[in-house]
């Protein structure tokens, strides 16, 4: 193969690459979106709550990666309006709201 051929072949594996980080961004943008307003309806929040909440965890996503920030952000929220819900369980959550965001193909 060609110089150029490999040249194409790196350029064409490099789109792929990015194609699917910008995929998987989008899933869990969505994914944490849809958790949420599971987290929302938790707390009883509606309207503009909600929808600050859905901006606040999505800005606490993007802080570091994985999704530790996040559950322990929604934990501590959930436990300051007397909500017992584990971590464990939270992150079984958003499992779930990640292959909800798979199924609807965010």
């Amino acid at each position: 193969m060609s110089e150029h051929g490999f040249d194409r072949r790196e350029e064409g594996f490099e789109a792929k690459l990015h194609a699917e980080g910008e995929q998987k961004f989008r899933l869990e943008m969505q994914r944490d979106k849809l958790f949420a307003e599971w987290v929302a309806g938790q707390l009883e929040l509606t309207g503009d709550e909600c929808e600050a909440y859905k901006a606040s965890i999505i800005k606490t996503d993007l802080q570091e990666p994985g999704d530790q920030d996040v559950i322990a952000k929604v934990h501590a929220d959930l436990a300051a309006e007397g909500i017992e819900i584990s971590k464990e369980d939270l992150q079984a959550e958003l499992d779930l709201c990640y292959e909800d965001a798979a199924a609807k193909g965010a």
